[in-house]
This record gives C-alpha cells, sequence and structure tokens, in this order.
C-alpha cells in the first residue's frame, strides 16, 4: 500500500488500489478529515472504497481517476453514499451541497484548472442525481 502525492500541493492523500476491484478499485488507507463551508468537521474512514473521479472511459487517457480532484471527488462520494444532510435538507438540497463541497475542493487543489472544474461539476449536477438517488437509504 502506498499513498498518492500531488505535486501541484503538499497534500499526502491516503489511497491504495486495490487489485481486482473493478467498480470501486481504490480504498482510503487512513482517516482524512476537512473542514466544509459550513465549518463543519467531516471525516472518511479508513476502508472507504470508491471509483476515483468520475471520468468516462474514452476521456481517462487525458484525465485519469486518480488527479488533483480526488479530495473533492472523495468527499462527494462519501456524502453520496452515507445521506450527509439529506435528512435534515431535504434531497435536492443535500445534492446541491455535496456538489458544491465537490466544486469548493476541486477549485482549492485544482487551481488552474477552474473552468474544466466548472464543467465537470455542471456535468455532476446535470447527470448525477440517479447516482444520488440509488444510495439513498430507507429509513
Amino acid at each position: 500500500m502506498s499513498n498518492i502525492i500531488f505535486c501541484s500541493h503538499t497534500r499526502v492523500f491516503p489511497i491504495s488500489f486495490v487489485l481486482g476491484k473493478k467498480n470501486k478499485p481504490y480504498r482510503i488507507t487512513k482517516e482524512v478529515r476537512y473542514t466544509l463551508s459550513n465549518g463543519e468537521e467531516y471525516f472518511v474512514e479508513k476502508g472507504f472504497r470508491l471509483d476515483g473521479t468520475s471520468v468516462p472511459v474514452v476521456l481517462r487517457s487525458l484525465m485519469p481517476r486518480i488527479n488533483n480532484k480526488i479530495i473533492g471527488s472523495t468527499v462527494h462520494d462519501h456524502m453520496y453514499i452515507n445521506d450527509y444532510l439529506r435528512n435534515e435538507l431535504g434531497d435536492k438540497e443535500a445534492r446541491k451541497f455535496a456538489d458544491k463541497e465537490m466544486l469548493l475542493f476541486w477549485n482549492k487543489y485544482d487551481p488552474k484548472n477552474k473552468i474544466q472544474n466548472k464543467i465537470m461539476y455542471f456535468l455532476v449536477r446535470t447527470f448525477g442525481k440517479r447516482t444520488f438517488n440509488k444510495y439513498k437509504k430507507t429509513n
């Protein structure tokens, strides 16, 4: 297991590749904590599985799934899967909050690509509802 180290900033992100896993081939190797725009501390637990930044297969040679957007993508996926603020805000606003946090992290850790970040954010807003609803927990 090794950490991915990004050259554009000094952030070390604890992630490893898991052989033989197609859907979610990456795993967080150490708990990570972040402060969200609402001031709350948010953590992603060790062992959380993810697929990296969502990039269509035909574009992965231009933009791999592990890149400077991985922190925002990980927090975003974790919020979707764990229904973060869904009960408090409702489906529409909870999804909007998670998507916006993703964009804020992307802009923080990949500031040279703000136009690309905005385009990808627009695509997540346009096509992400089905994925968000797929993870809705029934109480």
